[in-house]
């Protein structure tokens, strides 16, 4: 930040108007007029003594006063002829009203007097008075006029030998050269002015010019010498006792050694401004290093530590009303929310930030928003909205000389050009790129452009020169530390190695990748982000996997699987109900401990894994773990049977349900797979949907699956096969899998082993059953509007509470409050009322209850997972409260809270299922668990029943048991 000030010029101001400095000289330098010689003394006597009358006004800041005696003044030097009265009369009006901010008078005034003082050849009054204007152009942006101003005033302030006023008029012009961008002139004009600030020993000019030289060498990217000057700045601000010079000095420091790759001790010098503003009480200075300090905590992968300081920054530009301030860390935040994938707030963010700097007509702050929106766009798979942002943004930061946005720009062009696979305009933007991100010495920047070359060259199959530009990319970015970038490139040197043939060349890379990823995960990250930071790396789980399987190694691939699932929440069971400790999450579970658990729950354990390609599906790998551990190994390669119209998974698993009366919101896409922008599927029998979904799920497996229908058969999903419903699935003879199965789910195979021993813990009395509570205003709506009531859950809950001995609590009974008393110590818990899944964050996700005088309702989903439950069954009822963000982490919503809660069995709908069939379902399968504790089979048996009344899939199949039977 550059310290752009007229200080020294006010300094000389109010020394002026206290002293009567220039009022003395004047009348000591000038001869007087032959007007003067003839005026009568006492008119002269009294012109003088209404000019020092002013500046004891002044004094006593007494504007007003101090004018009126000066225009008194100017109309006595004017009646008497007394020219040098007349120009201190009107430069001493302009020095108040520039004090004032009342600048378009003071210039007026300025310009006044300096016709007078020229006119008379006054020297004195002339030189101090072209500078006086020259500060006022500054102030209009005038900068050309200004240079000519303080040029015109230079030889005065030489013949006078006035060495201190000639430093602070080149330190003055220096201010110019640097508003015009003309960085080489305003370096040339400081070094002029410093060894004349050095020679008198004016501790303050050296400082600031050591300052602002500084800074303008960070224009040029000169960050070496940047930090040379700042280093010699701060002793001066120290030892001059000038807190402000040594922020700015601590802080600017701080951004070159960021703008050098040198993270740690860029977040020293900002923790050291940072005391020293805390110290200070100076907010804004405060908020901007808290920015500063969250940049590179983001650069560093320390996400948790960025929000956190982005979070207290934005607190305080708000308390402050710092608007400029309040954009920037609005885009910041937005940039780390988005290497979260947590898009939705990313975008928001992002948006509200472009809004106030349009508003203040930043344009540099315009462009930097744009290119982050085009980033968020790019990671939603929208690269054609992400190159018309773009194309916007490039323009404005060429117009205003910015060149690292500039190159910045243009590899975001080569990213998106790449991904459109169109790799002449990638490679043409990624040169331009790399040339800028050399020429100002942008480490990072210039690995990442490597990076996007080696990815054009992989494009192109041109894997052995993509690994060598991988190595140079990879090489940078251990240098600058950048963790997360370092294991990107590490997953896609393993994927062109594989490419090549170079098997253990792969996998040693992807495991290198996977490891780094780790250490960023486990680096202080809240559970809300390990959960959103997983889903970058992702891809190097997916990718080692596909690694193993060409080494015909089925069992490691699944342990490689396993590893890649429900890494956040195994963590949080294990240390919220002290759980006996699994092997470390950070390393892969060991086969044996997986075929333990088929083993112990003498079950058949079915986990899917959908591998991709150039973001197609490509494979499809099933594994089976039966009750004896023997592991079976299966591929399926999607393609081939998907229907000729349907070109993903994720199509058909999407149409299966609509073709049910499903209908899956924008929302629900957009959380599985952002590139699905339209569905071509066009098959209307769910017949045929749901048969081709048993061929690809199921009949590769089927021959290893129990043949006894009362054995449990757990399925672990991946990505959109979380979505399906499996009961509803039909072979090739017409028989439903839930006719030949009994069904579970879980979001991985070691969860089983958690949700296990929470079945262990001391269980609580009775239920709790819930239905219809009065219902509260949607909370995701911005004016207030009741929920729709739901009469069929309220029958619901009438129904099936006499079958638990209980009575249903309804309307307004329901309160939040009411029920968080009730629901610790309830055996089974049955709530049937609204549930959402909200925002592209599934912990944002809630249940709607009664309000009361002291809450809204709202029981989110965070707020569940905070209790300690005794229950050993949830059911939630009436709406598709098993919806969620589909993650590593299994779907995160309603269903995950409430086995972070401790509840091993958790029954949720993928759908919203009709009033009459949903109450029916229910207290069939209340009555089934009174005959049989086995939950899973009361569920099938519950189905069973419905098919014979209800028999279209969409009235049954959408219940599901998650967790233990």
């Amino acid at each position: 930040m550059m310290r752009f000030s007229l200080k020294s010029g006010l300094v000389f101001a109010i020394a002026v108007l206290i002293t009567g400095t220039i009022v003395q000289s004047s009348i000591a330098q000038v001869p007087p007029t032959q007007h003067s010689d003839e005026a009568p003394k006492d008119h002269k006597a009294e012109m003088d003594r209404l000019l020092k009358q002013g500046n004891e006004q002044m004094q006593a800041q007494q504007f007003d006063a101090a004018i009126s005696s000066w225009k008194a003044a100017l109309k006595i030097a004017r009646e008497i002829g007394d020219r040098r009265g007349e120009g201190n009369s009107l430069m001493f009006q302009g020095l108040v009203h520039q004090l004032r901010k009342r600048h378009a008078d003071a210039l007026r005034e300025y310009e006044a007097a300096l016709l007078v003082f020229q006119a008379i050849k006054h020297q004195y009054g002339e030189t101090h008075t072209l500078r006086l204007r020259g500060m006022m152009y500054v102030i209009f942006s005038r900068y050309e006029e200004a240079i000519q101003s303080f040029d015109a005033s230079l030889p005065g302030f030489r013949a006078m030998n006035d060495r201190e006023k000639e430093a602070q008029v080149l330190q003055d012009r220096g201010y110019a050269y640097r508003a015009l961008s003309r960085y080489e002139e305003a370096i040339q004009s400081f070094n002029q002015a410093l060894p004349i600030f050095q020679t008198l020993k004016n501790q303050p000019g050296v400082a600031d010019i050591l300052l602002n030289r500084g800074n303008i060498y960070r224009s040029l990217a000169r960050h070496e010498e940047a930090i040379q000057s700042f280093d010699q700045a701060l002793p001066i601000f120290q030892a001059i006792q000038d807190r402000q010079g040594e922020i700015l000095a601590l802080m600017n420091q701080g951004n070159s050694y960021a703008s050098l790759s040198r993270f740690e001790e860029a977040i020293k010098s900002y923790n050291r401004a940072l005391q020293i503003a805390q110290a200070i009480n100076d907010r804004g200075r405060e908020a901007h290093l808290l920015m500063s300090r969250g940049n590179v905590h983001d650069l560093l992968s320390r996400y948790e530590d960025a929000l956190r300081d982005y979070d207290t920054a934005l607190l305080i530009a708000e308390t402050i009303k710092a608007r400029i301030t309040k954009a920037d860390v609005l885009t910041n935040r937005g940039l780390t929310y988005r290497s979260l994938l947590r898009f939705e707030e990313a975008l928001t963010s992002h948006d509200e930030a472009l809004r106030i700097y349009r508003e203040l007509k930043n344009k540099e702050g315009e462009a930097s928003a744009l290119t982050n929106l085009a980033s968020t766009y790019f990671s939603l798979s929208l690269y054609e909205g992400a190159l018309f942002t773009l194309d916007q943004a490039l323009p404005i930061f060429r117009a205003i000389g910015n060149r690292s946005g500039e190159a910045s720009t243009l590899l975001s062009q080569g990213f998106a050009y790449n991904a459109l696979s169109r790799h002449q305009d990638a490679t043409r933007s990624y040169n331009q790129a790399l040339s800028i991100f050399r020429a100002i010495k942008n480490r990072k920047g210039e690995a990442s452009v490597l990076w996007g070359q080696a990815d054009v060259l992989s494009g192109l199959s041109r894997y052995a020169d993509a690994i060598k530009v991988y190595k140079q990319a990879l090489s940078i970015l251990q240098t600058v530390k950048d963790r997360e970038g370092q294991a990107r490139v590490l997953n896609n040197l393993g994927l062109a190695q594989f490419k090549l043939g170079r098997i253990s060349e792969a996998e040693q890379f992807l495991r290198s990748a996977i490891a780094l990823y780790e250490t960023i995960r486990l680096d202080g990250l809240s559970e809300e982000n390990k959960i959103s930071f997983f889903e970058t790396q992702a891809s190097s789980y997916l990718s080692l996997q596909k690694v193993l399987i060409a080494q015909n190694r089925p069992e490691a691939a699944l342990s490689i699987s396993e590893w890649g699932r429900t890494k956040a929440l195994i963590e949080r069971l294990t240390q919220q109900f002290q759980l006996t400790k699994s092997p470390s999450i950070s390393q892969p579970p060991t086969i044996e401990s997986l075929t333990q658990i088929a083993r112990s729950q003498n079950t058949t354990l079915v986990e899917y894994s959908i591998i991709s390609s150039k973001n197609k599906e490509e494979l499809l790998y099933i594994w089976v773990v039966q009750p004896s551990g023997k592991v079976t190994f299966r591929q399926v390669e999607i393609a081939a049977i998907l229907p000729p119209q349907c070109s993903s998974l994720i199509q058909l698993v999407d149409h299966s349900r609509r073709s049910i009366g499903v209908r899956s919101t924008q929302s629900d896409w957009l959380i599985v797979d952002a590139k699905t922008q339209k569905n071509p599927c066009i098959q209307t029998d769910p017949d045929a949907n749901f048969k081709t979904l048993h061929k690809l799920l199921i009949e590769p497996i089927a021959s290893l699956l129990p043949t006894d229908p009362n054995q449990h058969v757990v399925f672990i999903p991946d990505r959109s096969i979380f979505l399906v419903p499996f009961p509803a699935l039909k072979d090739a003879k017409g028989k439903y899998l839930i006719e030949k199965h009994t069904i579970r789910t879980a979001s991985s195979i070691q969860l089983l082993a958690k949700t296990q021993a929470l079945k262990s813990r001391p269980k609580g009395q009775g239920a709790l059953i819930v239905g219809n509570p009065l219902m509260p205003n949607d909370p995701t709506l911005s004016q207030p509007k009741p929920l729709t009531n739901l009469p069929g859950a309220e029958r619901e809950a009438i129904a099936i509470a006499p079958l638990l001995n209980t009575k249903a609590i309804t309307g307004q009974a329901g309160t939040k409050q009411a029920i968080l008393e009730q629901i610790s110590n309830a055996r089974v818990v049955h709530l049937a009322t609204h549930g959402s899944f909200y925002g592209l964050n599934g912990v944002r996700s809630w249940l709607a209850l009664a309000p009361s005088s002291t809450d809204n309702g709202i029981l989110k989903a965070d707020e569940i997972a905070q209790l300690k439950l005794s229950a050993d069954l949830v059911v939630l009822s009436a709406c598709d409260t098993g919806r969620g963000r589909i993650t590593g982490d299994g779907i995160v919503g309603l269903s995950r809270s409430f086995i972070v809660a401790g509840v091993p069995s958790v029954v949720v709908s993928l759908w919203t299922i009709p009033d009459a069939p949903t109450a029916d379902l229910m207290k069939e399968f209340y009555q089934q668990l009174q005959r049989n504790p086995d939950k899973a089979q009361a569920l099938r048996q519950a189905m069973l029943m419905m098919l014979k009344t209800h028999p279209e899939p969409k009235q049954w199949a959408g219940f599901t048991l998650i967790g233990e039977p």
